[in-house]
């Protein structure tokens, strides 16, 4: 009973004491506002005023505290991205010389009299072998008489050889037959008022010209040699150019041009060829897509029939037909593109270019 006692007397002392001496403290501190709750020390920096987003053009540079650079490790040695490039398929592994020797050759066209010995309203122009059967694509209107309105039935295949730094003669090889062209001229605004564009034809190797016959007397040119022949066929399969069905035409592409073209002494006894720049197409129906192709190489007369070579791939891509006349003479060569000669072949000839 005393130990009770005695335990609420020293509570009640300690409670006495604590309101004598913290009460006129807590009074104060409500008197001055003094906030007595418990704040943890921060720093912060207050970078928008408002809530709303804010763009400067100011950008104020805090002070960074250094640190220790990391220790430098050696990179490894990483190879560089491979460089993709466009793959270009040669169509032949002979050379672009052996192509054009053994498959560019010129054409002789009239009308041809063995018994009388004339020729007359001879068209002389290029053809191109595409195919082991011989067949020869060229222009129409090499083949076809304007003003007879009819086909220049007999047509001989000369030849001379490639690259001629001799300037020797063609001779005379083959005797053709026509396989067929354009019965109906086409013709469009775009491309020209009085020209037709599709202006080819395919003639096909029939036979070797007999000693025989006197076509070398009003020519004036030799008979090939069985050597001579050697260059053109191999077991009766003929050596051809190849097309380039890869091809894709882009404006400024370089493309080789050449022909029988008249040179310097106005003959027209060689392939002579030009380098020019592709600088346009023309389309005949409006759809875009590559037709006829300008380019920018001085081809002579001579030229027409004449190959179209993408020097890269050495493969066929164009029919030549026509020179403008332009500023300069001879200064644009103009072209039946690939799929265009293709497509118009198969429509009014019926024929396969493969």
């Amino acid at each position: 009973m005393r130990l009770q006692t005695f335990s609420f007397i020293f509570s009640m002392a300690i409670t006495i004491m604590a309101v004598v001496f913290f009460f006129p403290n807590f009074q104060k501190s409500i008197k001055n506002n003094t906030d007595l709750s418990i704040k943890i020390a921060t720093s912060t920096v207050n970078l928008l005023a408002t809530s709303t987003p804010v763009v400067s053009e100011q950008i104020i540079n805090l002070p960074i505290p250094k640190k220790s650079l990391p220790i430098s490790k050696p990179i490894p040695n990483i190879a560089p991205l491979a460089v993709v490039k466009e793959v270009i398929k040669e169509v032949s592994s002979k050379s672009l010389g052996e192509l054009i020797n053994s498959s560019v050759v010129q054409l002789y066209c009239g009308y041809f009299s063995d018994e009388g010995a004339t020729f007359s309203d001879i068209s002389r122009g290029t053809g191109i072998i595409i195919n082991p059967k011989g067949e020869i694509l060229t222009n129409r209107h090499i083949i076809y008489d304007e003003n007879l309105k009819k086909a220049r039935n007999d047509c001989f295949v000369l030849k001379s050889p490639f690259p001629n730094e001799k300037s020797q003669n063609p001779k005379i090889y083959y005797f053709t037959e026509i396989v067929g062209y354009p019965a109906v001229e086409k013709f469009s605004d775009s491309f020209s008022e009085d020209k037709y564009y599709n202006d080819f034809a395919i003639l096909k190797i029939i036979s070797k010209i007999s000693s025989e016959s006197k076509v070398n007397l009003i020519l004036g040119f030799d008979y090939a040699s069985l050597e001579d022949y050697s260059v053109l066929e191999n077991n009766n399969l003929f050596n051809y150019l190849p097309i380039d069905w890869d091809y894709n035409p882009k404006d400024g592409d370089f493309l080789i041009t050449l022909g029988y073209g008249v040179d310097a002494s106005h003959m027209a006894n060689k392939i002579t060829s030009t380098i020019g720049k592709l600088i346009g197409n023309i389309n005949t129906d409006r759809s875009l897509k590559p037709q006829i192709l300008l380019i920018e190489s001085n081809a002579t007369a001579g030229f027409s029939g004449g190959a179209l070579i993408n020097p890269q791939s050495k493969g066929l891509i164009g029919l030549i037909s026509w020179i403008t006349s332009g500023d300069e003479p001879g200064k644009y060569t103009v072209a039946i593109f690939r799929d265009f000669l293709r497509d118009l072949m198969f429509q009014d000839l019926n024929f396969e270019l493969k």
